[in-house]
């Protein structure tokens, strides 16, 4: 299957200095190999060049490993600067939805918008996906099974996420239950419409304190791991020179694994992150659904005359949450053993502070006849 990729300018920038890097990768490989006379011998390129070129291209591990396999089956007398693909992996780039892919380059990962340009085949590469560069055009072709297996007859649908849950109670189930103010049960059905939501709105936070207990596993982890690999050089050196060439071997070979899995671990991170974003925009729309829920609420409750301004008072209503807040911090600490629920009561009061002022800001824009 073949992905066009849609970059911005500094997108494919980013891909052309990874190619270049590539590249130069190629150059050292066919010297390394015309040193030692290795020819197509994987496992002594990577004896070999894999730390050099780490070290003087900068090129992610995996992409170095996937490389010199990619080297191994050039056609002898291939001039590197013709190349124009690299090869890739599951770690290298990722499918984000049906709008994006991510891609690790050498200033880290980027996301880019793509379409699906259609299938061909047979798929006769050794790596699971190939990156092309063709003047500003950007294609990853990734080899995909024929057909999918039969669904197992107790497969169940797929559980509704807490983001899809806010998209639904935004989109449609707060305004339609608030709007039924003919119904005679309209406030009944109001206040049901706003238990929904704060149910909700619980789940988001209890969501958000398990990937900030996620983020601080990855991060320890990583810092144990770093640290490993940065004592590492030390010993090689004390083992080469008292001549234990067995010992160098085995620390190289555990330095390799320690990169690969610094690098697992990184993009990881990167996919904690873009979850921490997105979960936190999630929890500000459901509350800013709350907000509007609770003002529908207050007016069914005590109607106001038609001349009144209907958003009179709007958002008033968040003291009240303060009790609410707290039970649902106090949720998070016990089942994340995150931060405590008193340290995140200040972080809401400082995000209720910076939306208040970005409140005042666009009420001076106003008077001023700017738009807000």
């Amino acid at each position: 299957m073949t992905y066009r990729l849609l970059p911005s300018a500094e997108d494919l920038d980013a891909v052309r200095a990874l190619l270049d890097a590539y590249r130069r990768m190629l150059v050292m490989l066919a010297d390394i190999r015309a040193e030692f006379g290795l020819r197509a011998n994987v496992v002594a390129l990577i004896e070999h060049g894999y730390q050099r070129v780490r070290d003087e291209t900068g090129l992610p591990a995996r992409l170095v490993t996937l490389g010199i396999r990619d080297f191994a089956q050039l056609s002898a007398g291939t001039d590197p600067a013709s190349v124009s693909s690299l090869p890739l992996d599951d770690k290298l780039f990722a499918v984000k939805g049906a709008a994006e892919i991510a891609l690790t380059t050498l200033s880290g990962r980027r996301t880019m918008p793509y379409r699906v340009e259609g299938y061909d085949g047979p798929w006769r590469e050794a790596s699971p996906a190939r990156l092309t560069l063709t003047g500003d055009g950007l294609t990853i072709q990734v080899g995909v099974a024929v057909t999918a297996p039969a669904p197992k007859e107790d497969a169940r649908t797929m559980p509704e996420t807490i983001l899809t849950r806010v998209g639904r109670i935004i989109g449609g189930l707060s305004n339609a239950a608030l709007d039924a103010v003919e119904d005679r049960n309209s406030l009944a059905v109001a206040e049901q419409a706003l238990r929904e939501i704060d149910a909700v709105i619980d789940e988001v936070r209890l969501d958000l304190g398990r990937i900030k207990a996620e983020e601080h596993r990855l991060t320890a982890r990583r810092g144990q791991l770093q640290g490993e690999l940065t004592a590492l050089p030390e010993k090689l050196s004390v083992a080469l020179a008292s001549g234990r060439e067995d010992l160098a071997r085995s620390g190289i070979a555990r330095q390799l694994d320690l990169e690969s899995q610094i690098e697992a671990i990184d993009s990881s991170l990167a996919e904690v992150a873009e979850r921490h974003g997105a979960t936190a925009k999630a929890l500000q729309a459901a509350g800013a659904a709350r907000r509007d829920a609770e003002h529908r609420i207050a007016l069914l409750r005590h109607p106001s005359p038609k001349t009144a301004n209907p958003l009179a008072g709007y958002g008033d209503e968040d003291a009240a949450r303060a009790g609410r807040l707290d039970r649902s911090l106090r949720t998070v600490d016990r089942v994340t053993g995150t931060a405590s629920a008193a340290a995140d009561a200040s972080i809401e009061d400082l995000d209720r502070l910076h939306r208040d002022h970005a409140i005042e800001q666009r009420l001076a824009a106003l008077k001023q006849g700017r738009p807000s």
